[in-house]
């Protein structure tokens, strides 16, 4: 007889009517400042990809895409990426809709098949890197390379970069905008291009392991514990994780977020550090139907009290 059965690890917890979620929803995409400040958990998975698909048009502004692609990451709704890349016509007039399709490119990273990946990686290369408006949007772009690690190269924006540097630099020693220009660009060049190419090789080389090799690497990433965590790759780890425990393997996955929270004390972090990592690492083991031990709950009802917007939590009591 099985004595560990396959536990049941939903996304979220349903407690809102279709009509609820979509208000949820709508008002985390579209309400601006007075929106949710974050992923409103508790509704059906169905319900936002409908919600997407009807109400997110081409020219909904990049703010919005952005926020959808958070809520496609949580509620894990790959189903809307054909719908995002309608906006691709390649014509991006300006900023902003640079900005709006750095965000559907990353959303065909995240979820998209090897085929719709490597028409993304192209389109990046082919339209976005040649725009004018590129260089307002380089954080925005190199999030983009790095969602697309699997199929993308960083050849082409380093050579724009490279380009634009060059051009920049005779104006650095001619008035102080033309050096403020030009020390940004030498930074991207020096620093941001060189840390995206570090986190998409990383990014590479543990989508190419086996669970059990990479588990406590994406554990220490999803804490802040890693020299690749970032927002983004935070996000990244925390999905593959929860993917792998919804799979079957949750006792393994909370094993390891146990282990984290058991070599805190040695780190010497400081009290808020220490919390901050121990509150996400706890609600991860209890996000996932882990257990905690009775000091374990005790000391995550005190540390939770400097946060818990966590990407691995459903708001449950």
């Amino acid at each position: 007889m099985d004595t560990n059965p396959i536990r049941h690890i939903p996304i979220t917890q349903v407690r809102y009517t279709p009509l609820e979620g979509r208000r949820a929803i709508e008002s985390y995409i579209f309400g601006g400042k007075f929106g949710t400040p974050r992923v409103p958990r508790g509704v059906d998975p169905e319900v936002v990809s409908q919600f997407v698909v009807e109400k997110l048009q081409p020219d909904s502004s990049p703010d919005a895409y952005e926020r959808t692609l958070e809520a496609i990451r949580f509620y894990e709704r790959a189903d809307v990426v054909p719908h995002l890349m309608l906006a691709l016509k390649g014509s991006e007039a300006d900023v902003s809709a640079v900005s709006r399709s750095t965000y559907i490119l990353q959303a065909a990273g995240d979820f998209g098949t090897d085929e719709i990946a490597t028409r993304a990686s192209q389109y990046f290369d082919a339209r976005l890197v040649p725009n004018p408006s590129a260089l307002d949007t380089l954080p925005q772009m190199l999030e983009a390379l790095i969602a697309l690690a699997l199929a993308a190269s960083t050849t082409r924006l380093a050579q724009r970069i490279q380009a634009e540097v060059a051009k920049a630099a005779p104006a650095q020693n001619v008035s102080e905008e033309g050096m403020r220009n030009y020390q940004r660009l030498a930074s991207y060049q020096r620093n941001d291009l060189r840390n995206a190419v570090s986190l998409m090789d990383n990014r590479k080389r543990l989508a190419s392991l086996q669970p059990d090799f990479r588990r406590s690497e994406l554990v220490q990433i999803y804490l802040g514990q890693s020299a690749f965590s970032t927002a983004q790759m935070e996000t990244w780890a925390a999905r593959l994780l929860r993917a792998e425990a919804i799979a079957g393997n949750s006792d393994a996955v909370c094993g390891a977020f146990l282990k984290a929270i058991d070599a805190l004390p040695a780190q010497k972090l400081g009290e808020t550090p220490a919390a901050l990592i121990f509150t996400r690492a706890a609600q991860a083991v209890l996000y996932l139907q882990g257990t905690l031990s009775h000091q374990q709950r005790l000391t995550y009802e005190k540390a939770r009290k400097t946060g818990g917007m966590n990407f691995l939590w459903d708001d449950l009591v």
